[in-house]
């Protein structure tokens, strides 16, 4: 997809599903935020008008009307919950604030919520918002930034890791494959400078020594991976890529935080809009369905990766299989781990896992509470 020449364009499918896991991921972030921090700061690098051509909420109003209708917002706290819409487009930064303001008027909000249609570049605008708090001596605000761009061009990593440096500050950035996978292979110095700038690095360039597509794909997508992780100080990662009518990457959607918590919740919200594997998207399939690989994980595959990683180490707690899951596999430990898949190994015949619940437990089939010693077979 190319550059909107207009203020209003086409909501595609897969755009709808990008919006689908920000929304599920704010409804269990916001509330957690403000319960322990007094102040909270929401970004939105590349916001567009708000609106798409068939009257659709953009990611702005998405973000807002989650907060708003949230039942964890409707008393009053010492709180405060600044929106920060960044456009770079003038004519779509006006629209946007338009649509605020006509939304702000169905449902008002309460002094504590704050919102700003700043109008200049995403690097520009955080680069002097990250100067202006350094000056003053405050401390960053816990922060989502959503960073969603046509492009790579102004999307500089070190701008990135300047807000998730910071403490309680996550990201949910749109990896353009497409568009740098064409930049890569033209010559013109300032694309190559523009592309150093997006990885912090020249190492791009070597992803394209790699004569097959996939190695290609993935040296790029590894890199970033690999800087976010390094540059950016971000102990996790997460990707969900979308897929074209072509059945190729359309572009990758990239998840950094420090915080286990927010780990589970991200993946929670990609398995919501991938039922079968939470991890992909496919222009291919039916846009109302948002399914790509089936309707159910396959809870056999989590099962043979426990056994794997487990049977060889001896008894293990609950709490390490927790842990692995949530951070070393696609699935989720919340949804997937206890009833979908450790319950089913604890009754197989043969049994798969010897269970040792602590003293003073429910010694139920199926329970596996902290404490808990699971033996793999």
């Amino acid at each position: 997809m190319s550059t909107p020449e207009n203020t209003l364009w086409r909501l595609r499918p897969h755009t709808r599903v990008k919006h689908l896991i920000l929304r599920r991921y704010l409804e269990a972030w916001l509330p957690i935020m403000a319960r322990f921090q007094q102040k909270i700061l929401y970004v939105d690098g590349f916001a567009g008008p708000g609106r798409y051509i068939g009257g659709e909420e953009g990611s702005p109003l998405i973000a807002l009307r989650t907060l708003l209708t949230h039942s964890a917002f409707k008393t009053p706290g010492n709180r405060e919950v600044e929106f920060l819409f960044v456009e770079g487009n003038e004519l779509r930064a006006t629209f946007l604030a338009t649509q605020l303001k006509e939304f702000t008027k169905e449902i008002p909000p309460p002094p504590w919520v704050k919102y700003t249609v700043a109008q200049g570049e995403f690097h520009r605008v955080i680069g002097e918002k990250l100067d202006q708090i350094a000056r003053s001596g405050a401390s960053f605000p816990p922060t989502f930034a959503f960073v969603d761009p046509f492009g790579y061009a102004r999307v500089p990593l070190e701008v990135i890791a300047g807000i998730v440096r910071q403490r309680h500050c996550e990201c949910l950035i749109n990896f353009m494959f497409k568009w740098i996978l064409r930049a890569g292979r033209r010559r013109e110095a300032r694309v190559h400078e523009q592309l150093d700038n997006y990885f912090d690095s020249p190492d791009w360039r070597l992803a394209f020594k790699e004569a097959d597509p996939p190695h290609r794909r993935d040296a790029l997508v590894n890199l970033y991976r690999h800087q976010l992780e390094t540059r950016a100080g971000l102990r996790y990662v997460r990707t969900f890529v979308m897929i074209d009518k072509l059945n190729q990457p359309r572009y990758f959607l990239f998840f950094g935080t420090n915080n286990p918590k927010g780990l589970s919740e991200m993946k929670r919200a990609m398995w919501k809009a991938d039922p079968g594997r939470g991890e992909v998207f496919s222009d291919r399939t039916d846009p109302q369905q948002m399914v790509l690989f089936g309707s159910r994980p396959d809870f056999g595959a989590l099962g043979r990766l426990l056994v794997r990683r487990f049977k060889p180490s001896g008894p293990v707690t609950i709490d390490e299989i927790i842990k692995f899951v949530r951070d070393e596999t696609p699935f989720s430990e919340v949804s997937h781990l206890k009833a979908q898949t450790l319950k089913p190994l604890e009754v197989a015949t043969p049994s798969v896992i010897e269970v040792q619940r602590p003293p003073g437990a429910q010694q139920r089939v199926g329970t596996y509470p902290s404490g808990t010693i699971i033996q793999f077979r």
